[in-house]
């Protein structure tokens, strides 16, 4: 069988290549079957050397070069064998074993004492490769699709475990560069190993409404053709294929039921030249009637960060058909779909420059990616400030030229001056938003043109950490916090402070000595100055210490000794909130309670957006080394109602060592909810034990507990 594919894949890249680059692939292949010989895959069966061919495989299907190629059949050589870099580079090139060596998740010498060291210590030095080159990138994610196809070997924690990682580390990259196709499939393979019951419903009901329809849409996509190809020759129409995860997620974000997702017709419509996508525009608003406000000109403002181009809209037919059509050439459609790797597939492109200008937006980014490394102070930073860059982008906004800026949900308009350039974002000090002025922590409004107001006086404030929302942001305010001066720090908390409590009816000045001196001792400080200095670095939260001042704050029930839970905290009242209760790390903020002192909520807790500007809304952080610390997490468990399932959930909890402080039982009929508030160390922990207790016979679905408030969809999905 691996011989089979590895003729296969010298088959197919005899299609591209030249000679000599065709035996550079095959000595690649016989180096990697000898270091891999007499090991196999996880089933046990397979020799190890078919995922090396397959990965290739999937990379040759992009026509990628002989040197990528070679380094993917050798990608794990370094990692699991005796072979050192040197053995690579002297028959494959320097290029090849670089390439190999940016794959390799650690150095063979190099050791780390918690698994989260390692997968951030990987990450790092996955990240710092692809800055060299992009290709290691192209490498990861057929390494990843692959096995993401092969998961049904695993254990069910291992397939879910390996699908989070997915989600997390893996969609995000293949959407920054562009490679659409890839992302979903592993978006396919991920959903089906996190929640297998679910995604298998799901298909046969999208199945069976598409059989159901199937002579309506023919007759669609036949009269579309017909009407385009009078005026537009060599124009092509198809329908697109619907992605489940996509459906799923829609349905949760907007709260539409999955047969209406099912009822939206997906169309692509290719055409050879630009004006020609504009002219299938006018003549398909012509055959049907448009609705309102779903045109998008992504031709004219391409978005995303490779320049993704398209006409989109979506009409209603005369059956009542929603149809949503997106209009390429198909040079667009390629980018679209293969993105950085469309030039490798599709030469032709070379000499439209379109390849060259997707791989300056690319360029660009990766260069920012160079410097947040440079500026992060530890690993931990710079991967969060990576996960915020490559996050999902939901909103996206012009700048006056019209250029397409993209941002995660809840960015402001701080966040949208750094993404312009660095010297805008340190000197802005206003926004127009659609020719309104507005405040830097204004959110950016979804398909708005923003102009930054900049003084070359001003600089960055402390401040504006506690509302940023972006990697690139947050990276350059902190780094020029602190390559300030000492005198400079203390000088600029010193006003942050004074600002503050001005803005409070309240003068430092007039403050009481001993209020002064206990909150200093509270927070850590011996002198004022080292107070203003913390401040002035981004270290301390001005707007929490001018409430500790003012003694708006309750104090704590509890002793000295108490572990410190929020960085800033120390000797206040904190309760954690029942209606979303935040886990370490998940990004929080403080609520301030006349009763309770701070009440601590997840950022993204529906409860506090509508105070997120509000003057009782503080931005605070975890504080470190919270060892042994119990938190409490809600998790609704979806079980079939028999015999002993109360006792084999509390029994499988108390194996893991976990606590349960409450417990309600709901629902009639075969299906009953356990709803349990357990103690957990933290994020991490309550996934793990979500996954052990999808395990127990029985159990239909875990998910963690969300109030009926948070604006979830009223339909519910069970695996």
């Amino acid at each position: 069988m691996n011989i089979f594919r590895a003729q296969d894949l010298m088959r197919l890249i005899e299609r591209y290549m030249d000679e000599a680059s065709v035996r550079k692939v095959y000595d690649a292949f016989l180096l990697a079957a000898d270091a891999h010989d007499g090991v196999f895959r996880k089933d046990g069966i397979t020799p190890y050397i078919a995922h090396p061919i397959e990965v290739a495989h999937i990379l040759a299907d992009l026509h990628l070069d002989a040197d990528t190629l070679c380094a993917a059949l050798l990608h794990d050589v370094l990692e699991d064998t005796h072979y050192q870099h040197a053995d690579l580079s002297q028959p494959f090139g320097k290029a090849v074993a670089d390439l190999v060596d940016g794959v390799t998740k650690l150095e063979k010498d190099e050791v780390l004492t918690t698994k989260h060291a390692v997968t951030i210590a990987s990450y790092r030095k996955m990240m710092h490769a692809m800055t060299d080159d992009f290709r290691v990138v192209l490498i990861k994610l057929a390494d990843r699709l692959h096995n993401m196809s092969t998961l049904d070997n695993m254990k069910p924690d291992a397939r879910r475990r390996i699908a989070d990682e997915t989600f997390a580390k893996y969609i995000p990259l293949a959407r920054r560069f562009g490679m659409n196709e890839i992302r979903r499939q592993l978006q396919q393979y991920a959903f089906k190993s996190l929640y297998p019951w679910r995604s298998q419903v799901l298909e046969h009901a999208l199945e069976t409404y598409l059989d159901a329809h199937e002579q309506e849409h023919e007759t669609i996509v036949q009269q579309v053709t017909d009407t385009l190809a009078v005026s537009i020759p060599n124009v092509s129409v198809f329908m697109w294929d619907k992605n489940l995860f996509r459906m799923y997620e829609q349905c949760k974000r907007e709260g539409m039921t999955f047969h209406q997702q099912c009822g939206l017709l997906e169309i692509r419509v290719l055409v050879r030249e630009r004006n020609e996508c504009y002219r299938a525009l006018g003549i398909l608003h012509e055959l049907y009637r448009p609705r309102l406000g779903t045109l998008n000109d992504f031709i004219a403002t391409p978005k995303g960060g490779y320049g993704f181009q398209a006409l989109q809209t979506t009409v209603i037919t005369s059956a009542h058909q929603s149809v949503r059509f997106q209009i390429q050439t198909r040079d667009m459609f390629q980018v679209a779909q293969y993105g950085l790797a469309a030039q490798w597939r599709y030469p032709d492109m070379r000499t439209t420059g379109k390849a060259e200008y997707t791989q300056a937006v690319l360029g660009r980014w990766l260069a920012q990616v160079k410097e947040l490394e440079s500026q992060a102070d530890n690993p931990d930073e710079f991967y969060e400030d990576m996960q915020a860059d490559l996050f999902h982008a939901e909103v996206y906004a012009y700048t006056p030229r019209g250029d397409v800026k993209d941002f995660p949900k809840g960015a402001t308009l701080v966040d949208f001056a750094y993404a312009v350039h660095t010297q805008v974002g340190h000197h802005c000090i206003s926004a127009k938003v659609d020719g309104m002025e507005r405040p830097l922590h204004t959110r950016i409004p979804h398909m708005a043109v923003v102009e930054i107001i900049t003084d070359p006086a001003a600089s960055p404030q402390p401040s504006w950490l506690n509302f940023v929302v972006t990697g690139r942001a947050k990276s350059y305010i902190r780094t020029w916090l602190r390559l300030q001066t000492a005198e400079a720090q203390q000088s600029l908390g010193q006003e942050r402070l004074i600002s503050v409590l001005r803005g409070r009816g309240c003068d430092l000045t007039s403050l009481e000595p001993e209020r002064l001196e206990a909150t200093l001792k509270a927070s850590g400080y011996e002198t004022i100055e080292a107070l203003y200095q913390a401040i002035g670095r981004g270290d301390e939260c001005s707007k929490l210490l001018s409430e500790r001042l003012l003694g708006n704050l309750k104090g704590a029930d509890t002793k000295q000794d108490t572990p410190l839970l929020i960085k800033g905290t120390t000797g206040l009242a904190i309760k954690f909130a029942a209606c979303c209760l935040p886990l370490p790390p998940e990004n929080i903020l403080a609520r301030q309670h006349q009763q309770h002192g701070l009440e601590i909520h997840r950022a993204d807790c529906p409860h506090i957006h509508h105070l997120q500007q509000g003057d009782s809304l503080f931005s605070v952080a975890w504080a470190q080394d919270m060892v042994d610390k119990k938190f409490s997490a809600g998790i609704v468990i979806d079980v079939r109602d028999v015999r002993g399932m109360l006792h084999n959930i509390t029994k499988s909890l108390a194996d893991m060592d976990v606590n349960i402080e409450d417990l309600n039982i709901t629902g009639a009929g075969q299906v009953k909810q356990d709803t349990l508030i357990i103690q957990v160390n933290d994020l991490e922990h309550l996934q793990e034990v979500m996954r052990q207790l999808k395990h127990i016979p029985n159990v239909l679905n875990v998910s963690r507990l969300t109030k009926k408030d948070s604006h979830e969809p009223h339909h519910h999905f069970h695996d």
